[in-house]
Parts: C-alpha cells; sequence; structure tokens
C-alpha cells in the first residue's frame, strides 16, 4: 500500500510540476501576443482616425491568464476617459482597429465581415 500511495504522490508532483510549465508558458506566450497586438491596435487605430492613440492594458499584470483588458483611446483632439462617450461610430470604429490588429496576428485566409459596425 505504500508504494502505491509513493507512486500516487509521485504521479501528483509530476502533474503540478507540468500544470505551473504549461501555465509559464500560456503566460509568456499571452504577454507574446498581447504586446503585438496591442501595437497593431495602436497603429490601426490611428489609419482609422487619422491621428489619435489607442492602447490596450491589463487590468492585473501580474496574473494575464485572468486579467481583464482595459481599451484607452483618444481620437485626434479629444481626450476619452470611458468608451461610452464616444459617438456610436467612433465606437464601431474601435471595435473595428481591434479586430483587425487581431487579423493582422493571427491572419485569416480570407474574412467576410457582415455589418460589421454592429
Amino acid at each position: 500500500m505504500s508504494t502505491q500511495v509513493a507512486d500516487v504522490e509521485k504521479s501528483k508532483r509530476e502533474l503540478i510540476r507540468l500544470i505551473d510549465d504549461l501555465t509559464d508558458k500560456m503566460s509568456q506566450q499571452f504577454r507574446e501576443q498581447f504586446a503585438k497586438i496591442n501595437q497593431n491596435f495602436g497603429e490601426t487605430f490611428r489609419e482609422l482616425f487619422g491621428g489619435g492613440s489607442a492602447h490596450l492594458t491589463l487590468t492585473d499584470p501580474e496574473n494575464v491568464l485572468t486579467s481583464g483588458v482595459e481599451i484607452d483611446v483618444a481620437p485626434p483632439g479629444k481626450m476619452i476617459k470611458n468608451l461610452t462617450l464616444l459617438s456610436g461610430g467612433e465606437q464601431a470604429f474601435v471595435a473595428i482597429a481591434l479586430i483587425f490588429a487581431l487579423i493582422k496576428v493571427n491572419p485569416s485566409p480570407f474574412c467576410i465581415f457582415d455589418e460589421i459596425e454592429a
């Protein structure tokens, strides 16, 4: 019985180590992809709005896998603290900029956008 208990405990430790390794790899990959998406989001936003700035921030940078994402944008000539203060068209452009930023990081062979502003 003690051999079986030792074997189970060894397996448990190995599984915990594997989970920790996977979590570390997922966190690293998320950080790398998030940085690329953030850069593309800013560039796409400036293209769509003819200037301004936009960036994404994590609400909990220490725990990226459980963190939320905040969208900070400033169209040319405006200082916006909350996305709800943007007009409907501006909100749609922000969403489109984010979609295009995601597509730039992980391109699809083709995309069909039907009523993208919705």
